[in-house]
């Protein structure tokens, strides 16, 4: 990772559009920018780790992030790629509990630390608890979905739910190992591999050390739950 630096808010302007600057003036997304410090990362690199503490958050400017649990036994789950436009750490930073998950830069990754301090500075009250509200809401929702998925879908309909989940029209890979879509969607390594055949022989994906590349968005969504 090179070395912070501050930033030009105008160099960022697309963030002006992220959910948690939903309310504000143009001059307080400035103001809140301007106090965040830049990050290129080159390489995968650890921005959050679970159970640790953090002073601030992270606004991701461009590439992704593998958002990972990892449980008391050692496994390891992906449970979200966040984007450009999405803020990772922002729970934890104000609420000064430590991070309920570790967050990993993929390569070529640009993200804006922000203290939480620039938070409670720039944003009102009146504006900043519904905003992190609504983010709250989106990832329960995205948790009901994947719960639902757990009890009521077959393996093959989790599988492409969560390749769909893990992948978008921009950013058509997901670095994920067979094992680890096993314990995602609760079932073998060979049933994995049998599944991932199927699609990779009928076009819709691709296969590669440790990484699948969806190939056809549309029919990995033939005959699967849809994403609200």
């Amino acid at each position: 990772m090179d070395l912070s630096a501050m930033i030009d808010p105008h160099d960022f302007a697309h963030l002006f559009q992220a959910p948690i600057l939903t309310g504000l003036t143009r001059d307080q997304k400035y103001a809140l920018l301007s106090a965040c410090t830049s990050r290129l990362v080159k390489a995968s690199t650890p921005i959050l780790r679970q159970g640790e503490p953090t002073t601030g958050s992270y606004f991701i400017a461009s590439g992704r992030v593998e958002v990972c649990y990892v449980d008391s036994s050692g496994n390891q789950v992906i449970i979200h790629i966040a984007t450009a436009g999405e803020m990772l750490g922002e729970v934890e930073a104000l609420s000064g509990r430590p991070c309920a998950a570790g967050c990993v830069t993929l390569t070529d990754t640009t993200v804006l630390f922000c203290p939480a301090k620039a938070l409670y500075t720039h944003v009102p009250p009146q504006i900043l608890i519904p905003n992190l509200c609504t983010l709250l809401h989106d990832r329960l929702m995205r948790e009901n979905r994947n719960r639902t998925a757990d009890h009521y879908y077959t393996a093959d309909q989790r599988m492409r739910l969560y390749l769909r989940q893990l992948t978008g029209d921009s950013d058509d890979a997901v670095r994920i190992s067979q094992s680890q879509l096993g314990v995602v969607i609760g079932c073998s390594r060979q049933t994995v591999n049998k599944m991932l055949g199927e699609l990779r022989d009928a076009g819709i994906i691709e296969m590669g050390r440790s990484a699948v590349r969806v190939l056809d968005r549309t029919r990995l969504a033939d005959g699967a739950p849809a994403v609200e």
